[in-house]
């Protein structure tokens, strides 16, 4: 029921599923709310903070399901979903994981470009490990930007497929990533 097996996902799949998705979507919020705050608003140092926090948790939740990903074993295919779409899914899975990861590696290159770590709620920083010209910032910040932008749309695109399966197919496809397998491989 932990791990995922041939007949779907398990527990720590699903819940790394779920935390994730509502955080990048809060997190893309955030960085749109961010962007209007001046300089006397009370969120102008706490917005950043908040952001480089849970952006640091992204990271580290989203390196821990890749690994958890490749060390257990997918599930079979719904015998329903044609070749076709199972390529186009595992092609938007790529481009979720890349754009997460890229997305999270230059906001802290952002985030530390002046030598200063980035801080984990407080807690810990993680220490600056490259200094950026103001033109590389400027250009990593296009990066963060635009990759948060095209990761949003494929995040719709995401949702959507899986509620075109559930209520229009009417197969499992969303089913098994709301409620783990029982059955073990």
């Amino acid at each position: 029921m932990l791990k995922d097996s041939t007949s779907g996902y398990g527990l720590v799949t699903i819940v790394l599923h779920w935390v994730c998705a509502p955080l990048i979507i809060f997190l893309f919020g955030l960085g749109i709310y961010m962007r209007g705050l001046d300089y006397y608003s009370p969120w102008y140092h706490r917005g950043p903070d908040l952001h480089i926090a849970l952006g640091l948790l992204i990271f580290a939740l989203m390196f821990l399901r890749l690994l958890w990903r490749k060390s257990n074993q997918n599930p079979n295919a719904i015998p329903t979903i044609s070749q076709s779409n199972l390529w186009a899914a595992s092609i938007v899975k790529v481009f979720l994981y890349v754009g997460v990861f890229i997305i999270c590696i230059s906001g802290y290159f952002i985030t530390t470009a002046e030598g200063t770590g980035a801080s984990f709620f407080g807690l810990f920083s993680i220490p600056a490990s490259v200094e950026f010209s103001a033109n590389n910032v400027d250009r990593l910040g296009a990066i963060h930007k635009y990759c948060a932008w095209g990761l949003m749309g494929i995040v719709i695109l995401h949702a959507a497929a899986a509620l075109f399966h559930h209520f229009v197919k009417r197969d499992k496809t969303l089913v098994r990533m709301l409620k783990p397998t029982d059955k073990a491989d």
